[in-house]
């Protein structure tokens, strides 16, 4: 190998055939393959090392005096405002004391989309209520469809010119013969 350019230098196994998959899991995980086509067409491919958008995985405090807030009654679903230009929806459910109206427990009831790592975000249970400050907490997600590049009739015989971790059918004409190099 590697005589010819788009070819790897040196392989150790291949595994095949590769049957392209909408599912993007564990079970279709490639982990950084070189793809040889037997016969060329269309391919979609997710790029090794591509994750998707952040999501949010705890909140935490912020640590300030009075960032748990006052007012608060316990509830689910509770929305909060906040975070990066274009986040949404994150909502909460809260534990309060009924005494002292603070927060005492707070997990994720609905991520939302658009959140970063170490936003700053409040719980609005509105009308009095909207004092609790929060860290978002959000790690890489796992990459979707949007994210894969597909290449144009790829000629028989030929490598996919990326490193990949997930195949997906092609649009019209669909490379096949697939082979995952490592």
């Amino acid at each position: 190998m590697g005589q010819y350019a788009n070819q790897p230098d040196f392989a150790t196994r291949a595994v095949g055939p590769i049957t392209p998959d909408t599912a993007i899991n564990q079970t279709t995980f490639l982990d950084s393959a070189a793809i040889y086509v037997g016969t060329g067409g269309n391919l979609k491919v997710i790029m090794a090392g591509t994750v998707g958008a952040s999501v949010v995985t705890a909140l935490s405090s912020i640590g300030v005096a009075g960032s748990m807030g006052s007012g608060y009654t316990t509830a689910t679903a509770v929305p909060t405002l906040g975070g990066s230009t274009g986040s949404s929806g994150l909502k909460v459910d809260i534990v309060a004391n009924t005494v002292t109206q603070v927060i005492t427990s707070i997990t994720i009831n609905d991520p939302g989309t658009g959140y970063k790592n170490g936003d700053t975000v409040t719980v609005n249970q509105s009308p009095t209520a909207q004092n609790a400050v929060f860290r978002v907490v959000a790690s890489p997600g796992p990459p979707t469809a949007a994210d894969a590049v597909e290449f144009i009739n790829i000629q028989n015989g030929s490598f996919v010119p990326v490193i990949v971790d997930y195949v997906l059918p092609g649009t019209a004409t669909a490379a096949s013969d697939l082979v995952a190099i490592y």
